[in-house]
């Protein structure tokens, strides 16, 4: 199914993800403008919108988009990574480009004026490229072109506790452009999937089950 967002231009979108939105007990999407190579925007952009029925896989226009304002606390980067932890509504965004990634915190509730989240930790790797938490907030896979990451919560009071600890390095066959993971509902496993590449009109969705 296809959503296009009205009245919304993809500057640099990079990840997507669920959290909270206006009306308890529903869910709504966040598209994350948070791309910038070239390190020259002042603002990230969060777009939110309530989770639409796939119900008849038509192509969907989506009028009631929320736009949230991001401003990161140490300047123009570039990022590629959101999450939201379902345990909190926090949100977390990952860096790309420096040596040691950078993790940044919004806590829940956000502001009603621009998000200005805290830089909580560094990373021991760069080049992050998508994350993802599961539904019970309890595990978290981060990954960048060559690597996925995984962390599982034994007794971390926090997500930052936790993605502190050396992560376990899953085995992984990178696609071209590897760009995106998420886990399962049902907790099967995990996906990845590529952008589309010149002469490769077709993006790469691979599934890795639990072992």
């Amino acid at each position: 199914m296809v959503c296009k967002l009205h009245g919304i231009k993809n500057r640099d979108w990079e990840d997507i993800t669920i959290g909270p939105g206006p009306k308890p007990g529903k869910k709504y999407v966040y598209v994350a403008e948070i791309g910038d190579n070239m390190a020259r925007y002042d603002f990230k952009y969060l777009y939110r919108f309530e989770e639409p029925s796939l119900k008849d896989g038509a192509e969907q226009t989506i009028n009631n988009v929320e736009t949230l304002i991001v401003k990161l606390p140490d300047g123009k980067r570039d990022t590629e990574a959101l999450m939201i932890d379902p345990s909190t509504n926090d949100i977390y965004i990952v860096s790309k480009r420096e040596e040691k990634v950078r993790v940044y915190l919004q806590k829940y509730p956000y502001p009603k004026d621009t998000l200005k989240p805290t830089m909580v930790l560094e990373l021991p790797f760069n080049w992050v490229t998508s994350g993802s938490i599961s539904q019970d907030g309890r595990e978290v896979l981060i990954k960048n072109y060559p690597t996925i990451y995984y962390w599982k919560r034994t007794n971390e009071k926090s997500l930052v506790e936790l993605l502190a600890k050396k992560p376990t390095e899953i085995p992984y066959d990178p696609e071209p452009q590897g760009e995106a993971i998420c886990f399962t509902n049902d907790k099967s496993g995990f996906y990845t999937i590529s952008e589309t590449r010149e002469g490769k009109p077709l993006a790469q969705l691979k599934f890795y089950k639990r072992k």
